[in-house]
């Protein structure tokens, strides 16, 4: 009897000696909560839908990435849609988002009987914290800053008129009134600078309201800017979105604008799907068609992509390939297949960037 109890004891002192000191090893480093940081350091990060890392293992044991991914997209849909669009940078989290950060993009496209286009987009915030975090100081160089294509970012497609396409750089202040899940109210008041050398002061306005509607999402963001040059515009999106299966999250688009010295509204309608593949890759599936209203509401343009962005060497530098095939009025909706390249690399305050 003896001989068995120092046996046991011999065989059980490992385990507990790992459950007192040692971090569980049932998950993957990748997935493992102690994998990058220590209890305690764990203890006061915002949860996110599943850890970002650098690579991800190509036999994974236990839990994996898909397991997480599924068990957030059941439990807080906002917060998927809030990891898509960081993933993503897309402009419903740019928008809002308080934090001192640098990117830069630049992209190439390239469209049959067209020539190959290159265009680069800056911007840097710099957080003020003289006023409580709310307020900061942006400057930005983007051609089309203040065009809100309702196609996203990916699909080139224009639907404003090109004349307030033309800006260049920017200088603005910008200040949170109100920061929260379900409603978000800031404003930017700054200077800007023509794409012809001119300056026009503006002021832009900002809402956003979020409901939640049995397993759905819907946003509603509205824009107000008026510049001294161009006076009134107005953008309204209105956006419809929900996980989709337990690999997908589907989102439609509905976005309008409207501009004082311009005839017509211009309207346009995105469906569009996401597939995260890793940590570190992503699928959206886009399907876009852009509007213009006069004796008749025509329509001007339909375009499909197909868009993998994927971070590359490091976690603050991405790539994006989007091939792409767009159905344009002018060319009587035959096929017009064109392809943007783009590398964005991002420096963040507080994650060892900035």
């Amino acid at each position: 009897m003896g001989m068995v109890m120092l046996m046991a004891c011999a065989f059980s002192l490992p385990a507990s000696a790992q459950m007192a000191g040692d971090p569980p090893d049932t998950l993957p480093a990748l997935y493992s909560p102690y994998s990058a940081t220590t209890a305690t350091e764990q203890k006061d990060q915002t949860p996110v839908p599943f850890r970002q890392e650098d690579q991800v293992p190509s036999a994974p044991q236990g839990t994996t990435f898909l397991d997480t991914f599924h068990s957030n997209v059941a439990n807080n849909i906002l917060q998927t849609a809030t990891w898509l669009d960081s993933f993503f940078y897309d402009p419903r989290y740019t928008e809002e988002k308080n934090a001192t950060r640098a990117v830069v993009r630049n992209q190439v496209f390239l469209e049959e009987h067209a020539h190959l286009s290159f265009q680069s987009k800056m911007q840097f915030v710099l957080i003020l914290p003289q006023l409580q975090n709310k307020a900061h100081l942006i400057l930005a160089g983007d051609p089309n800053e203040d065009n809100p294509s309702p196609l996203g970012q990916s699909l080139q497609t224009s639907y404003a008129p090109v004349q307030n396409t033309n800006r260049n750089a920017t200088a603005a202040i910008g200040y949170q009134v109100k920061a929260g899940e379900r409603r978000n109210i800031n404003v930017k008041v700054g200077i800007r600078r023509r794409h012809d050398g001119s300056f026009a002061m503006f002021i832009r306005p900002y809402y956003r309201r979020l409901y939640h509607m049995d397993g759905w999402d819907l946003r509603f963001t509205q824009e107000f800017p008026y510049w001294t040059d161009i006076k009134w515009s107005s953008s309204t999106t209105v956006d419809v979105e929900r996980p989709l299966g337990k690999t997908f999250f589907f989102r439609t688009s509905l976005n309008g604008s409207w501009y004082e010295h311009q005839p017509g509204y211009y309207y346009g309608l995105l469906f569009s799907v996401s597939q995260p593949l890793s940590t570190t890759s992503a699928l959206v599936y886009e399907l876009g068609s852009t509007f213009q209203t006069g004796a008749d509401d025509l329509l001007t343009a339909v375009a499909v992509n197909t868009r993998y962005r994927r971070r590359v060497w490091r976690d603050w530098m991405y790539f994006d390939i989007t091939p792409q095939v767009r159905f344009p009025r002018e060319r009587r909706f035959n096929p017009v297949p064109g392809i943007l390249f783009a590398l964005e690399v991002q420096f963040e305050q507080g994650k060892g960037r900035l």
